[in-house]
């Protein structure tokens, strides 16, 4: 699926991943995603082009409304099938505070990036992992077992009111709608797409609701609200984790323990290159 290759892909640029044996769906999982699409790619495209031929304020807004509407969280019996899962939602939401950048960093020129956005977009799947101790930095990545969950949609306990997920048909829709081609650029916030009016108009309309930038590869679009987790690493028990991710074209990593019933992050630091 191409968002699992994307992530991957970011994954393999800053150095997580870079042999080894690729994430698998975790053979723990006992509760089955109930998930099912209620558009194609297709429908969703024709909506997009639709909205975009009008101009129509209120079509757009539609467009994500209705994408709100119909892609739910999952449900609470998947979250809650096994002590891991569940830890990793938990982490996520403790994580993941897309209006609040600088809390995890100081990421040059899109700081605030997020800031204006009607909308988050949540990435699709999570990679994750654990080590047999009780260290997260103990861990030989490219020989241990890295488990996936896809369709990835958690509660967002500080944004529940906007929130979209990203699935399959979303991401191919979107992309095929704003195309691909693209020019170099030394600034993550100037990566525009090769030279077409109508290109432009494209973006200038999704942006009016979600942040939209050119992936690292410069072949795809960053459809995710950074920050963007590649991974979550946990110790043995449960008790830790260690949250690698990205913003832009820089990456980091937030440490996390639990207290009681809760996640913690007790340290965040930006990985120098």
């Amino acid at each position: 699926m191409r968002t699992i290759i994307k992530s991957l892909l970011s994954i393999t640029i800053f150095g997580t991943i870079s042999c080894g044996t690729p994430p698998k769906e975790s053979k723990f999982k006992v509760v089955e995603d109930i998930y099912k699409p209620v558009h194609t790619a297709d429908q969703i495209l024709e909506d997009l082009e639709f909205a975009y031929k009008h101009m129509e304020p209120v079509l757009v807004e539609n467009f994500f409304s209705e994408w709100q509407k119909n892609i739910k969280p999952n449900s609470v019996e998947f979250i809650n099938q096994n002590e891991t899962i569940a830890a990793i939602y938990s982490v996520f939401d403790t994580f993941y505070k897309p209006h609040e950048l600088l809390k995890i960093g100081d990421w040059a020129c899109i700081n605030d990036i997020n800031l204006d956005c009607r909308y988050i977009v949540i990435q699709n799947q999570i990679v994750y992992s654990t080590v047999n101790s009780n260290n997260v930095n103990e861990i030989d990545w490219n020989n241990s077992r890295k488990n996936l969950i896809s369709n990835f949609r958690p509660q967002i306990t500080s944004e529940s009111k906007n929130v979209l997920y990203l699935t399959d048909e979303y991401e191919e829709s979107i992309n095929d709608f704003l195309g691909k081609e693209s020019i170099e650029s030394d600034q993550v916030e100037t990566v525009q797409p090769s030279q077409n009016q109508g290109n432009e108009r494209k973006i200038g309309l999704l942006k009016q609701y979600i942040p939209i930038l050119h992936d690292y590869w410069g072949r795809t679009w960053q459809l995710e609200t950074y920050p963007y987790v590649n991974r979550i690493i946990f110790n043995k028990s449960i008790t830790k984790a260690k949250v690698e991710f990205y913003v832009g074209f820089q990456n980091g990593q937030v440490l996390l323990e639990k207290k009681g019933n809760k996640w913690v992050i007790k340290e965040s630091k930006i990985n120098q290159e």
